[in-house]
């Protein structure tokens, strides 16, 4: 008899001495946590990269140049889009200048795989420059 009147005050005692599941306990409040939280910007995490990249770009011949077109635009489509996502994570919109700047790189990207030789060593290094000149403009944007 005396085994069923133990058992139920363990339990009773083990009830009272819990702590509350994390269901029934109140949600802490984070958003001060989020808002001075620093931001990723991504884009900003490429620049040393491309330019990198760029440097050895241009000084390859053109036949290497043709063979990594494919690798570049990969590259440097994922860097404008990291660049347009630290924008948005900004609230910025694109300007006037960025966007006719984005759409010569994207006509860059365009047409180089067509060029060889000469032709493609030319348009290299004035896309190598638009690059750069992009890369400057972002970084400005986002020190804002």
């Amino acid at each position: 008899m005396m085994y069923p009147v133990l058992m139920v005050a363990m339990v009773t005692l083990a009830a009272c001495d819990s702590k509350p599941d994390s269901a029934d306990a109140p949600a802490a409040d984070t958003s001060h946590m989020m808002a001075a939280a620093p931001m990723t910007m991504a884009g900003m995490g490429m620049l040393p990269g491309m330019r990198a990249h760029l440097d050895s770009v241009a000084a390859m011949p053109p036949t290497q140049m043709a063979a990594m077109m494919p690798a570049h635009e990969g590259l440097v489509t994922r860097m404008m889009d990291a660049m347009g996502t630290d924008m948005r994570g900004k609230g910025m919109q694109p300007s006037p200048a960025w966007t006719a700047l984005s759409d010569s790189v994207r006509q860059d990207l365009a047409e180089m795989p067509k060029l060889s030789g000469k032709g493609l060593t030319t348009s290299l290094q004035a896309h190598a420059a638009r690059m750069q000149r992009m890369m400057v403009m972002h970084e400005g944007m986002m020190r804002m």
